[in-house]
């Protein structure tokens, strides 16, 4: 095991401390930029024309995405530090395919939650629109949806020939985000009303997850995340690859022919197509660290979690140093900023420790590559 993988906890916190400030900044401003645009989205969420105020909030809660995802962008490239390219230029080149990433693996739910549970804390108490709070989203109009849909994919169609223009990539970005959503939800209209025809005609088997979608729930949840996020990092340093480009991620293996013998298939072409976007940068990533050695994957992942771990076992503490003896009124006004504190942490230790891993893997630069005075090589440590 090289010395680089050893000390990539280490690596990860200079980086965290070294660039505290510029990240705190950036963090900041997209935390305050999520927390206008979730509550706007609340507020037009209600009222007269519901089903169209509800659209407007998916747009909302679109642009609070792509605020979130450029947000990020821009502190895994603060990292980089004088090395790093102008901010905007870096939006522009590396927001669009991490949305499709981001997306494509299902990653905007817990936004989608965090809307629903500020959409209850304002509504839940309020006589005209308590039996709606929490569908803030809820679309519940198929024509609608549909409608939107279609627009959404248009702009995205139009907009795809400009995608090298970097203040287009953004608006090519926001519509790739609209169409998802949009999509997710005409399709779970869709499924609702076919399900409701099929259990109204015949007894149907209750709920619940089967045995192999549990499986890939704690697969996902335990190595495939962290390797999501390295892929979306790896985009950033100038290292990912297209989400549909499988020859690349698959060149040098013994799976390359098979790629190759497959794509003069076109029905088979037409039905990977829509698991490339999830399935070749979580290859690509794979390949990128294990290049330092599969130890280096495992360490990244247990660091990744042990983030995850000290960061909610620090927020209960926090908790229990504040204490149960308060008015229930003074909660919200406690929870904010112990909250701001707790996604500070998290985010700033998560972007450090992709960088320090992107940096391991393919020696992005001397700064992200490791701590001063212990140089790792570009060169790779051991083949995929």
């Amino acid at each position: 095991m090289s010395r680089g993988v050893v000390l990539l906890p280490v690596t990860a916190l200079r980086l965290a401390g070294r660039h505290l400030a510029t990240l705190t900044l950036l963090f900041g401003l997209g935390y305050l930029a999520r927390y206008a645009l979730t509550w706007a989205g609340v507020a037009v969420s209600h009222g007269h024309h519901e089903q169209l105020r509800r659209v407007l909030a998916v747009l909302i809660l679109t642009g609070l995405i792509t605020i979130t995802l450029a947000v990020t962008v821009g502190m895994l490239n603060a990292l980089r530090g004088t090395d790093g390219e102008p901010f905007l230029d870096a939006i522009g080149r590396a927001l669009l395919p991490f949305v499709v990433i981001y997306v494509a693996w299902g990653m905007y739910v817990d936004d989608v939650r965090a809307f629903s549970r500020a959409d209850v804390e304002r509504n839940l108490n309020s006589a005209a629109h308590g039996s709606v709070a929490g569908f803030a989203l809820d679309v519940r109009n198929l024509w609608l949806a549909l409608v939107a849909t279609a627009v959404a994919w248009v702009l995205r169609t139009g907009l795809e020939r400009y995608r090298s223009r970097r203040p287009l990539a953004v608006l090519l970005a926001y519509c790739e985000t609209a169409f998802n959503l949009f999509a997710v939800s005409s399709v779970l209209l869709l499924a609702g009303k076919g399900t409701d025809w099929v259990t109204s005609r015949r007894g149907w088997p209750g709920g619940g997850d089967l045995p192999y979608q549990q499986a890939v729930g704690i697969a996902f949840s335990t190595l495939a995340l962290p390797l999501v996020w390295l892929a979306m990092a790896s985009v950033v340093y100038g290292l990912g690859i297209e989400p549909d480009d499988h020859e690349a991620v698959l060149e040098g293996t013994r799976l390359q022919g098979v790629a190759q013998a497959g794509a003069e298939h076109r029905n088979l072409v037409r039905l990977l197509s829509g698991q490339r976007e999830r399935w070749v940068p979580l290859l690509h990533a794979t390949r990128l660290i294990l290049r330092a050695g599969a130890p280096a994957l495992g360490l990244f992942c247990l660091c990744y979690y042990a983030v995850d771990f000290a960061v909610a076992y620090g927020f209960r503490g926090a908790l229990h140093l504040v204490g149960p003896d308060h008015d229930p009124a003074a909660w919200p006004a406690i929870l904010v900023p112990l909250e701001f504190a707790r996604e500070l942490v998290r985010t700033v230790l998560h972007v450090a420790l992709l960088a320090a891993a992107v940096g391991v893997a393919g020696g992005v630069s001397d700064e992200t590559a490791a701590p001063e005075g212990d140089p790792v090589a570009a060169g790779p440590a051991g083949t995929a």
